[in-house]
Order: structure tokens, then sequence, then C-alpha cells
């Protein structure tokens, strides 16, 4: 699903229709009893006690779905006032019945006092900015909550593995939100790969047809007031700190995610939800080498267009493998993606292209809607009415409803683990990370992975290492 209201360019309506009916249907909202949102002294054992941090348009969307599915809110925290009345409102008339769950909600400006005062808390639903993601999943996993946490989920590869190890050593259920992959064509697809179907993979090509955007620029010079009720202090966090600029940074993930300090642009907005299929199913590690073709100076935002290439090592069977990332204009080559082209008529707007020595995958932007040509097959189908596929046994979990939140509401109650575990999910940010890397360097990068270096360039560890603003830490 789209994250940022703000990429108006992406169609829903073409999203839905190519990703297939089954998708659309558990990506609508679940009605349920009235009776599950009776909160409070009387509220069921078996409810999770949750709270919301980043109170914005994503935090709405994924609230009222959390809430639909019967948990208990018991608080809303965000550093401007205003968003957190806007969420009660917002919930309140959409679901009627929560709404006096909603103005019961504790509010608080800063996190921290959450996880000290609300003992009775059991998780957290987190959609502020990136660079806030890791910080604050780092403090509630310490304190024992289960968390869900919007993509991308870190900002830094540094950030990417600590989050890893910590959520591995802890008990807590914790879930990174690209909702396709709790679809039944996106973990039918892993078994596919993982199977040979496709035969041995070399080549992948991750893409995002959106227009060119700015050059990357410096921060702009003087302040204006910061309005009234919001701490801007805050909001930077653990960032490092600069003026307020009306319009710069904020509102909208579009506007903020474009400056380093602050998120990672194109390929974390978008690239992070494509990119999760094909690094599960090719068990791709650290890359070996990433190129980046850098069309300007790069000061302190995403570069205006971008052209990626990853190299990847053998791994035990599996062939070394070579993939391409392109966005703002950038396109993989006819030949990649003639397959999808002959059967849509058009090159979608956001997807990848696996090929094999047996065939090809089609991935869908958000890792759902997947495709295959095997050799001699006519034109694409669908990973689940292949009849080649027919025999593969189906070995990877299946998301309750296909229902990513569901998901880990469920494994917060002692289910089964979540698929997109923070365990998963941060080695695969940590992959796509290495690319804002190459780019801040502006040159072709080795990379260590075991030892999360560069070889020979001291001076790329600036922009690997985490060096966070400890006032506003936990």
């Amino acid at each position: 699903m789209p994250i940022c209201a703000n990429y108006k360019h992406l169609d829903r309506r073409w999203f839905l229709k190519r990703m297939g009916a089954g998708v659309a249907m558990a990506a609508a909202p679940l009605i349920l009893p009235s009776r599950i949102w009776a909160a409070g002294q009387g509220a069921p054992s078996n409810k999770l006690n949750i709270a919301m941090i980043g109170c914005g348009g994503r935090g709405t969307a994924i609230l009222e779905e959390a809430t639909r599915l019967g948990v208990n809110v018991i608080a809303l925290c965000d550093a401007d006032a205003k968003r957190i009345g806007n969420i009660r409102k917002a919930i309140g008339d959409k679901i009627p019945d929560a709404r006096p769950m909603m103005e019961k909600a504790t509010s608080y400006e800063d996190y921290r006092q959450l996880i000290a005062k609300e003992k009775s808390l059991d998780g957290v639903l987190i959609a502020i900015g990136p660079w806030w993601h890791a910080p604050m999943s780092t403090a509630l996993i310490k304190a024992g909550k289960h968390v869900y946490c919007e993509k991308p989920l870190t900002r830094l590869v540094s950030e990417a593995r600590a989050l890893g190890q910590l959520a591995k050593q802890s008990k807590v259920a914790t879930q990174m939100g690209t909702q396709g992959a709790a679809s039944e064509t996106f973990r039918r697809a892993v078994e596919i790969i993982q199977a040979g179907l496709l035969g041995q993979i070399r080549e992948l090509h991750v893409w995002h047809d959106n227009p060119v955007g700015p050059k990357s620029q410096a921060r702009p010079s003087g302040e204006d007031p910061v309005p009234a009720g919001f701490n801007w202090d805050l909001w930077v966090g653990p960032s490092p700190m600069r003026p307020y600029k009306k319009d710069v940074y904020q509102p909208g993930c579009r506007r903020t995610s474009q400056w380093f300090d602050f998120g990672a642009g194109i390929l974390g907005d978008f690239g992070v939800h494509t990119w999760q299929l094909p690094i599960r199913a090719l068990k791709l590690g650290y890359p070996i080498r990433v190129e980046h073709s850098v069309p300007e100076p790069v000061l302190e935002t995403y570069v205006s267009t971008t052209k990626i290439r990853y190299e990847f090592a053998a791994r035990g069977d599996l062939a070394p493998v070579t993939a391409w990332h392109y966005d703002s204009g950038n396109l993989p080559p006819k030949e990649a993606t003639a397959d999808i082209e002959a059967l849509y008529r058009e090159l979608p707007k956001v997807g990848a292209m696996l090929l094999g020595e047996k065939g090809s995958m089609y991935v869908g932007g958000w890792g759902a809607g997947n495709l295959i040509k095997l050799k001699g097959d006519e034109k694409m189908r669908g990973v689940s009415d292949h009849p080649a596929a027919k025999s593969i046994p189906v070995t990877e979990p299946r998301a309750p409803r296909q229902n990513h939140m569901l998901e880990w509401i469920e494994a917060a109650k002692g289910g089964p683990k979540t698929y997109q575990s923070f365990e998963v999910a941060a080695h695969a940010m940590e992959v796509i990370l290495l690319a804002i890397v190459a780019q801040r360097m502006q040159r072709p990068i080795a990379w260590d992975g075991a030892n999360m270096k560069v070889p020979g360039a001291s001076e790329a560890d600036k922009f690997i290492q985490a060096d966070h603003r400890k006032k506003w830490l936990f």
C-alpha cells in the first residue's frame, strides 16, 4: 500500500486492478461487532492496550485498521498537539463506537513520558518520521513492548544492524509496515523462487517510475517562527538540530524524507516495499559492491535521478546476483521488462523483474500481485495459477486474512511470529541503505558487511554510523 498520500502520480485504481481482488479485499476495512470496542476497566483480557506515536495521515490510517481489529487505544503521542486532536476526531467519526475510547486516551508530547507512565501498555504503533523509527523502536523493545513500525524502518545502516540484532534477542512481536508482504502472492512467490522453478537467478531490476526530482540541495538560510503548540526541538529529535523553516522539512512525508537527516528519499519510501521479496527469496546477504550514478553534487537531499547497481556474491548453491534500482526518470532496459509490458501494454509504475535461467518473475510494487513466465509460455500468469507451480509445497507461513496488522496483533498475543519482524526487515533496510552511502560518497563503494565498513574509506563512517542527539533519547 502507498504510505505517503503526496505521491498522487500513483494511480490507486490502477494498483488495485493489477494486484487483484484478493489483495484489494485484504486491504479493505474489517467491520467487526461494536462490542469489541468496549474499553477501560471492562475490556476483555485478550485485547491489546496500545498507543499511537505519530498522529498524522498515515498514523490515522493504521490506527483505524488496528481499532477495527479490536485493540484498546490508551494513549496518543505527537510533537504537534493539533494532530492528536485531529486523530481523535477522525477515528471517532469513522468508527462511532470507538469514540469514547478515543476521548479517554491520554495525550503525550514526549514518547519517553508515554513509556514511563503507561504501565498497562502492551504495544505501540509508530508512524512518525524515519529518523525517529529506530530510536523509538529500540526504546520500546527494551521496555518490553510490542512494536509495529511503518517503513522505512531505519535511516542509517548502523541503526538497521543494531535494531535487527536487538529484535532477534527480544521476546516481543515486531512488524515493519510493508503491507504487501502479507499477501498470498508474496509468500507463494518466495516458495516458487526457493523451489528453483525459475532456475538460477542472476539478474534483478527494481524500479519506481516517478518524475525527475529537484537537484540535491543544501538547507536554506534563515529561520521562521515555530507554530504555536509545535515542539520543533522534539520533532528534530535524534537528528542534528537546525532552524525551523516553514514548508521546507514538513508537512508531508515526501517533503521530509528527501533530507538525509530525516529519510532516504524515493529509495526509502518506495524501494523498501519492492526490495523485500527479492532479498528474502534470493537469500541476499550483504552486497559486496554498490555503484551509484550521481547526476549532480550531493548536498543534504536525495538526488534528482537515480540508477544504482548492487553486486551480491554467491550464497551456497545460489549464483551471484547483479541487481539494479531505478527511479526519478530512470527505467530498466526494455529487454528486462518485455514480458510484463507485453501483458499490461505498459510498464507498471512500480515493480521488479527477476530474470532466471528457466523463466522470469514480476514482483508488484508492494510485493503483491506477482506473475511468472517459464520458457515456452506464451505470457505471464499469476504465481498461484501456473500449472508448473502447483506441486511446490507451502513452506512459508500465511498471514491471517492476508492482513499485516492482524498478523502483528496475533503475534503480540502469543501467536506465530510475524513475517516482517525487525530481524528480517532490518537486514533488508541495511542492504537498501547502502545505496544512500554510495550516493553521499559520490562514488562506487566496496562493502565489508561483517565489519560494516567501506574498506579504506574512513570518511564513509559518518554516513553509516548513527550520531544521535542524546537529548531526546530514552
